[in-house]
């Protein structure tokens, strides 16, 4: 029971600040952003909401199954350190995306629900993989096999980000790219710091 306290405490530390870093930047006003444009080759099925929200929350909840408190730590770290890297490209080189308009029906509710909120912006590279990959990355580390599950999740969630028009196939990869260099780095320092 401690340790569940003591982890929620310290993800509503990390995840309060970085989720309000980003409405922040996201809902910046008077920014000229450069426009980018989705290929053709990507179909807009907004339908894929509920998967790509539930990407969204369940890394949050895979920290509680790491059994390791090291590793526990090392994924607050590594999402702090991708999150400031990507943050800071999102601020400093502003992208704007036009999606489509979403369709009428309950079926879609939640994609006018979440484009309420979230504005077509923050769009290059792609934050949404940085938990999921992190959270994989060290949960695989306890137990290989969790990828045999693990791993159609994080398919099924990149391409809810895809065809959501949320980020572009080339944003997936650079913000994959960006989180698995910090998870090595992160790994690596921890490493360090644990025989010396």
């Amino acid at each position: 029971m401690k340790q569940f306290l003591v982890r929620s405490i310290f993800l509503c530390a990390l995840g309060a600040p970085l989720m309000a870093i980003y409405l922040t930047i996201n809902h910046r006003t008077g920014i000229e952003h450069r426009v980018v444009g989705m290929p053709d080759w990507v179909p807009f099925w907004p339908v894929m909401t509920v998967p790509y929200l539930l990407m969204l929350i369940l890394p949050w909840l895979g920290a509680y199954a790491l059994g390791d408190q090291r590793n526990f730590y090392q994924y607050l770290v590594s999402v702090l350190l991708t999150f400031l890297v990507i943050g800071s490209i999102w601020y400093f080189f502003p992208t704007e995306m036009i999606r489509p308009m979403t369709p009428e029906g309950s079926l879609y509710r939640a994609h006018r629900d979440l484009i309420a909120i979230d504005n077509p912006v923050c769009i290059a590279p792609c934050g949404h993989v940085m938990g999921p990959i992190t959270i994989i990355c060290l949960l695989a580390r306890e137990k290989r096999t969790r990828l045999y599950w693990m791993l159609p999740l994080l398919g099924l969630g990149i391409l809810s980000i895809a065809t959501t028009w949320q980020h572009r196939p080339l944003d997936i990869l650079t913000g994959s790219f960006i989180t698995l260099i910090s998870v090595a780095l992160t790994r690596k320092i921890f490493k360090q710091c644990s025989q010396g």
